[in-house]
């Protein structure tokens, strides 16, 4: 059940219930309001039920205790709604309502209510019974609502990976002009200062083996400061990339950006595509 929250009819209501220890006792009727969780499946008639808001939802339970946690109740498991009743307001649905489908025309939404589907999800998760309630065209319908969900999360991925890659990249341009900033100040970096305090022991007369080695290391500088192709990038791993941004910028990427921002914020720095 808590796998399938977005394809679930959720409503809470008050169910009034007759009291009969208490109506015996006082020579008249006594009611008792008891909060209820009516679930309801989309385009599926036969499968209602209601439960006691407060009573444990026994699969939310059963993978809570698996996991060394307690207890889930209805109200607990579908607490947006719950609270919603609480409140007054209407029950949120769980999922991108079938306003949002640009693929529905307004006739065919309407159908779909009635049927009890509210959401792009629902309708994609149809099968069997209640997809032939769909009648002629329900495949497509259903296929439709699949790529729809499809293409939205591709587009999220992108999203995502694009905020990430311009967070790093900021990050790395705001550390180019604090180096360049403390470079104009006067104040060379731990790195420069360490460098120039070689070059004057490498001055020094009688260590023609020191200037040699140091004009390999020069030429091993060299050699190093060539930026990697495109291809060269990519095949990187991501420690690799990281020693990568490192060098060029002076300090690590924050956090632990993936693969894919990595290899964005290598080939900036490196000027390919």
């Amino acid at each position: 059940m808590s796998a399938n929250q977005n394809i679930v009819n959720v409503v809470f209501r008050n169910h009034v219930i007759p009291n009969e220890q208490a109506s015996r006792s006082a020579g008249r009727p006594i009611f008792t309001d008891m909060e209820v969780c009516d679930l309801s499946f989309p385009a599926n008639r036969q499968t209602k039920a209601t439960y006691p808001a407060h009573d444990a939802e026994p699969n939310a339970t059963r993978e809570s205790i698996a996991a060394g946690g307690g207890l889930i109740t209805y109200a607990q498991l579908y607490n947006k709604q719950y609270l919603a009743f609480k409140d007054g307001t209407s029950q949120p649905l769980s999922g991108t309502p079938l306003s949002e489908a640009p693929f529905l025309k307004e006739g065919k939404r309407r159908e779909l209510k009635a049927l009890g589907v509210h959401t792009v999800e629902q309708l994609a998760s149809l099968d069997g019974t209640p997809l032939k309630q769909l009648g002629m065209g329900g495949r497509e319908l259903k296929n439709q609502a699949q790529a729809y969900l499809d293409n939205a999360a591709g587009s999220a991925d992108i999203v995502n990976l694009a905020a990430q890659v311009a967070a790093l990249t900021q990050q790395l341009a705001d550390e180019r002009r604090l180096r360049e900033e403390f470079m104009q100040a006067g104040k060379p970096l731990e790195g420069a200062t360490a460098t120039a305090k070689d070059t004057a022991a490498d001055d020094e007369p009688g260590d023609e083996d020191e200037e040699t080695s140091e004009d390999e290391d020069g030429d091993e500088e060299t050699e190093q400061t060539t930026p990697p192709t495109a291809a060269e990038i990519e095949a990187m791993e991501d420690e690799a990339l990281k020693v990568y941004i490192a060098k060029e910028t002076g300090s690590r990427p924050r956090g632990n950006p993936n693969h894919d921002t990595l290899v964005a914020a290598a080939k900036e720095l490196a000027m390919v595509d």
